[in-house]
């Protein structure tokens, strides 16, 4: 039994991914309040932000372009879900 060669090409979708999942548990934690995600959603965009300046420091550039993915992403959708809600309450906020 060969064992099996070393892949060159690894995957490094996991931030992307991880921080999808996260986005949508704290939409569900927080029963989808705009202030709440809002602040949700920063704090994601800034740990993301963070982890990318230490992997470059470190130099994994692979990681870097993952985790600043990640941060645009997570503050793509999460800032465009929270005015889609501030935007149907009408005359309420």
């Amino acid at each position: 039994m060969e064992p099996t060669p070393p892949n060159p090409r690894k995957s490094f979708t996991w931030p992307v991914v991880l921080n999808l999942g996260l986005l949508l548990l704290a939409a569900l934690a927080t029963k989808a309040e705009p202030s709440l995600l809002g602040i949700v959603v920063l704090v994601l965009v800034v740990i993301n932000t963070v982890a990318a300046t230490i992997m470059s420091l470190a130099g994994r550039m692979h990681y870097v372009v993952a985790f600043i993915l990640s941060a645009l992403l997570i503050g793509l959708i999460g800032f465009g879900v929270c005015a889609l809600m501030l935007s149907n309450m009408g005359g309420m906020h």
